[in-house]
Order: structure tokens, then sequence, then C-alpha cells
């Protein structure tokens, strides 16, 4: 995000900012998916804005499971991350999830197969049939203990720091070097 002069890695925390040496970046990171992306759904839920609330959640696993995995297969990571991370989540919901939410949303901007976001749930995710809901308030409170469990073990281990560290400087290498 850029505010006259200065480019954001997250809200408050300019790229010359960011802690790219030292142990506040867990920290830094941990704000930048709340800042950009959990805080924002949450407004959209308040608001009754299931749909575009829970399109924000889903680019945040994304981020999510990129920054801890590195890996390039992205459904592989999307899918391993769901599994670990969400208790709601099994394996065959962590797999229509992706194909039906994730794939859905960022490359056709739509859920296919008659999948929808819904705060009427009373669960993340339900299945009527062949029809997958995920309520996004529940995967929201999901995603948030995720965080920061993350976040928590970044601190503790500097080695697992290390490699976020190591693909924050890769994938943003355009923004902390201009």
């Amino acid at each position: 995000m850029r505010i006259g002069d200065h480019l954001y890695f997250a809200p408050d925390i300019t790229f010359s900012n960011v802690d790219i040496t030292g142990t506040t970046l867990a920290q830094q990171m941990g704000d930048r998916i709340r800042g950009f992306y959990l805080e924002p759904a949450h407004v959209l839920i308040e608001n009754g804005h299931a749909f575009a609330s829970g399109v924000m959640l889903v680019v945040a696993i994304d981020a999510l499971a990129r920054l801890e995995t590195g890996s390039q297969n992205v459904g592989e990571r999307f899918r391993g991350w769901c599994n670990a991370h969400l208790p709601s989540c099994t394996a065959s919901i962590s797999e229509r999830f992706y194909d039906t939410f994730r794939n859905g949303l960022v490359h056709e901007a739509r859920i296919k197969d008659g999948g929808e976001f819904t705060l009427e749930a009373d669960s993340t995710f339900q299945e009527r049939g062949k029809i997958l809901s995920c309520n996004p308030t529940h995967l929201l409170a999901e995603v948030a203990l995720a965080l920061a469990a993350y976040v928590k073990t970044l601190e503790a281990e500097p080695a697992e720091l290390e490699a976020v560290r190591n693909r924050i400087l890769k994938d943003f290498s355009y923004e902390f070097n201009n």
C-alpha cells in the first residue's frame, strides 16, 4: 500500500522500517496479515459482506501458506496449511476448499460448483449434499488463532524466522530495493 511517498509492508510499517535483520520481523509479518487481511475481513463480516470477507480470508490463507512453506506447489501448500492449521478442515474439505473457493476466486472471480460463503452456517465448513458452505466468521477465528501461533513459533525458532525472512526478502525484493 502506498501513501504519499511511502510504501507500506503493513499498516504503520513502511518497507524501510521492516526489521530485516532482527527478531521483530515475526511480529511485523503478523501485523501485515492482520492489518491488510484479517482486520478488513472482520469489518466486512460486521457489515454483512460474507463474500468479500471470505475472499480476504482465502487470500490470507494463501499468503500464510506461502510464508510458512515456501513451496512452489500452490495446491499442496494451500491444502496442507488448511489441514495443519484449521481445526474444522478435513482432507476432503481442504481439497474442495482449494478447488472450489481458492481457485475459483483467484482465477475466475467466483466460487465454483455451488460453493458459498454464508454468515448463517453454524460451523466453519458445512456440507449439504454437493454444496460446500464456508462461514467467514468462523474461518476468521481459526485463521487468527493460526497466525498468532505462527508468530509465536517464529519468535521461538530462529531457523524458522530465518526461512521466512529469506522468503520475504525474495518475494518483496523490488519493494526493498526501490
